[in-house]
């Protein structure tokens, strides 16, 4: 595929790494004909997915050669399989979006959803350390929504202003259940 070949091409030039924003600028200025089949001025989410599709294609091809490549906006890095590591089991959600080419034509409404639950999301595993001390789970192995529940439950009773508690604390803990529920499976 020409596609997936311009971008090897960049990545090989390049030592392997890139970033997604100097690739995009890259394939805008050298190869525009890489977003021709997306219209005339493309947004910006489109050229964006139409890129990381391409980027997973090539995944794909790599893979055939014991070659990953390891794909975020901050760094896109080929590397031997044994180094990506853990890696692999968690992209796999966005590996299938990416791949989906009918995710290419999201309306504005559906991005702005997708990119509120993304920072709701990212915020919460920012505060999650925080909510996991509040909660007094530091020792708890298998965090999931049943302990994670049930722990809450225990505190809410102790702590709810109705039962003479302190409500700036009993809203820490709300506020903390509510983090890590967005976490926990």
């Amino acid at each position: 595929m020409l596609k997936t070949k311009l971008i090897l091409d960049y990545l090989m030039a390049n030592d392997g790494v890139t970033k997604e924003y100097s690739l995009l600028r890259f394939l805008e200025k050298n190869h525009p004909e890489f977003f021709e089949s997306l219209g005339v001025e493309p947004s910006l989410y489109k050229k964006h997915f139409w890129l990381f599709h391409h980027l997973y294609h090539l995944d794909v091809e790599l893979l055939k050669k014991n070659v990953r490549l390891i794909i975020s906006p901050l760094e896109i890095r080929l590397c031997e399989i044994g180094e990506a590591g853990a890696a692999l089991g968690e992209k796999d959600a966005l590996k299938a979006f990416y791949l989906d080419k009918k995710n290419l034509n999201l309306s504005t409404e559906e991005v702005i959803n997708m990119q509120k639950k993304f920072w709701e999301k990212f915020l919460a595993i920012d505060e999650k350390a925080a909510a996991i001390k509040t909660l007094g789970l530091e020792d708890c192995g298998d965090l999931n929504r049943d302990t994670l529940k049930r722990r809450f439950n225990q505190l809410a009773q102790k702590h709810h202003p109705d039962r003479g508690g302190d409500s700036q604390y009993f809203i820490s803990l709300r506020h903390a259940y509510e983090t890590l529920k967005l976490l926990v499976k």
